[in-house]
């Protein structure tokens, strides 16, 4: 399985969401958050400690930076290699009652502190999109931060809330879409009464266009649609609109591969608001979960596929569905990236199944072959909750490894492993 490095397991490491390269350019260094503790949601009062290791040493020392206090489970604290992708690190964090975003010389040990905190970074380093992270709170507690609780922003729809763009040449903000905006696009009744939030913000890899879902809940059922627009918040295009997507990647400037649901006339019919509220939906839910256990555990059978319509997806930007992968090459919903310099090829993950493993898998979508790399056994304690850990692949820059996240006998680690050519 060719596996290259693994953290101490004399505290909980990890490195967070599996679009964010926690090893540096040269493949020197692997950055990471350490805490004592991994059996809650982070609050206001936790600290994770920011360090790296060196992978030229074998003493796998843990070399600390800073902390933070603001961080989750799943995205981190958004950190990973600024700048040359060498020196320079960002992340963020609580000051002064207000979340912000660090950047830190690590040779130097100065910071710079900006106003806003950061969601994605473009690979320029030249400018971060963000969102209203107070808001945030009220709408994915599990992928938020603890530390600001306004109570004013815990409505359905918040003036003002959406997309932001942060330079950071002159620290200034930018309001580029709102969820009033995104709201006209195609309305639905659904729509109505529902809380809504953007999120999953992801820069293309030419700085010029991004994505992002749209989210909206109706008594504890979750819609989304995938969008994509340019850096100014304009040409705004809705990729898919089945009211089913999780997780996506930009593969180059204008394709994306993610998993989600093709739009059928019943994913069509469950977004109305009669149905969405009725009790018939509700009743229709119990089933399906109780016929089958879906795509994040056993993968994707008739019944779930007939229902939702799930797969992964390949998108043409501005113009819909390209493509999408049979089921019998990949099931089940994951955590994909392109590899740099090889972008037929994505890594992507599982949940665990009734064996508690969750692999790690190479795929080619233009050969059409698949390796599972790993299979990692979790700690059961923390399936299904906010304190789960997934594996979140992340490669290198260059494509030569691959790090992830993992909780084996009650210990959160990370492991990174060396993907060879020949896959």
């Amino acid at each position: 399985m060719n596996l290259f490095f693994e953290t101490p397991s004399d505290a909980n490491y990890f490195c967070g969401y599996y679009d964010k390269s926690p090893i540096n350019v040269d493949n020197s260094k692997l950055l990471a958050l350490r805490t004592n503790f991994i059996d809650h949601i982070p609050n206001r009062n936790d600290i994770a400690t920011i360090g790296y290791f060196d992978l030229n040493s074998n003493d796998k020392i843990f070399h600390t930076l800073s902390e933070t206090n603001s961080f989750n489970w799943q995205q981190g604290c958004m950190l990973q290699w600024y700048g040359n992708k060498k020196d320079e690190i960002i992340f963020n964090k609580f000051v002064d009652n207000k979340f912000v975003s660090v950047i830190l010389n690590i040779s130097t040990k100065i910071e710079k502190i900006y106003n806003f905190p950061i969601y994605a970074l473009s690979s320029d380093c030249k400018f971060a999109l963000t969102i209203d992270f107070e808001r945030h709170y009220w709408c994915r507690r599990a992928y938020s931060y603890d530390g600001v609780i306004n109570p004013i922003k815990n409505k359905p729809i918040v003036k003002n809330d959406g997309i932001y763009k942060l330079s950071f040449l002159d620290n200034s903000i930018k309001l580029l879409i709102t969820i009033e905006e995104i709201l006209k696009i195609n309305p639905l009744s659904s729509f109505l009464g529902a809380t809504h939030y953007l999120e999953h913000i992801m820069i293309s890899p030419t700085n010029t266009r991004f994505a992002f879902m749209h989210r909206w809940k109706v008594d504890g059922v979750i819609f989304t649609r995938l969008y994509t627009a340019d850096l100014e918040g304009n040409n705004i295009f809705c990729l898919n609109d089945s009211g089913r997507m999780s997780h996506f990647c930009w593969i180059n400037h204008e394709t994306i591969f993610g998993w989600g649901g093709v739009k059928t006339k019943f994913t069509k019919f469950r977004m109305t608001n009669n149905f969405a509220k009725s009790k018939v939906y509700k009743f229709i839910l119990n089933i399906y979960k109780w016929l089958v256990k879906g795509n994040s555990d056993s993968g994707m059978s008739k019944v779930s596929s007939l229902i939702t319509n799930d797969r992964y997806i390949i998108f043409k930007d501005k113009s819909g569905i390209l493509n999408t992968i049979d089921h019998s090459k990949l099931d089940r919903d994951g955590h994909p990236s392109a590899r740099p310099n090889n972008f037929q090829e994505i890594i992507t993950d599982t949940y665990p199944d009734d064996k508690q493993s969750q692999q790690l898998i190479l795929y080619n979508f233009i050969s059409g072959s698949k390796m599972i790399i790993d299979s990692v056994l979790t700690t059961t304690e923390y399936n299904f909750s906010p304190n789960r850990c997934d594996l979140h692949p992340k490669w290198s820059f260059d494509g030569k490894y691959v790090s992830v996240d993992t909780l084996i006998d009650g210990i959160r680690g990370v492991r990174i492993y060396l993907i060879l050519d020949e896959y």
